[in-house]
């Protein structure tokens, strides 16, 4: 417990510097990703297991992403990754991806979609969700992703 907390305050004492040079713009993108992972954090707990997944075949959206919509999107996980390391919660990666998604969804972009990945590691059975945009990998490590193997047909249900 005391090296856990020891750990914490070093992330912080590191990070300080540069979360105070954040500015006012900073600090509200800050803000919305903290309430963003809040509002998934909340879905993921109310809601049966059942209702986050969608068949793809029938619900695909479709696809207007374009390119010039990215370096916007990468602000956004940007955020979302401060607010996941320094907020008031560590969320696991389903709750990140469907907080990344929610944000990018506020913004007006659309076509990204959260997927789910597996892979057996040391003979366990573990899964990973990302989010997509376009083909693209955003907010999370592309070599990471390419670990797991997608579950092709399925994504995350979105949720108002």
């Amino acid at each position: 417990m005391l090296r856990r907390l020891r750990r914490e305050i070093g992330r912080y004492r590191k990070a300080a510097p540069k979360l105070l040079t954040l500015g006012w713009r900073g600090w509200r993108s800050l803000a919305r990703a903290q309430i963003a992972l809040l509002r998934a954090q909340r879905d993921l707990r109310s809601r049966p297991t059942g209702e986050f997944v969608r068949d793809v075949a029938v619900h695909a959206p479709s696809s207007g992403a374009t390119p010039d919509r990215r370096p916007e999107i990468r602000e956004l996980a940007k955020a979302l990754n401060r607010a996941a390391t320094f907020g008031l919660f560590r969320p696991k990666c389903l709750v990140r991806s469907m907080g990344l998604r929610r944000m990018i969804d506020d913004a007006g972009i659309a076509g990204a979609t959260v997927r789910v990945g597996v892979q057996v590691l040391r003979g366990r059975f573990i899964a990973h969700a990302w989010v997509e945009y376009d083909g693209e990998v955003m907010g999370d490590d592309p070599a990471l992703v390419a670990r797991y193997v997608p579950l092709s047909g399925l994504q995350v249900a979105e949720f108002e």
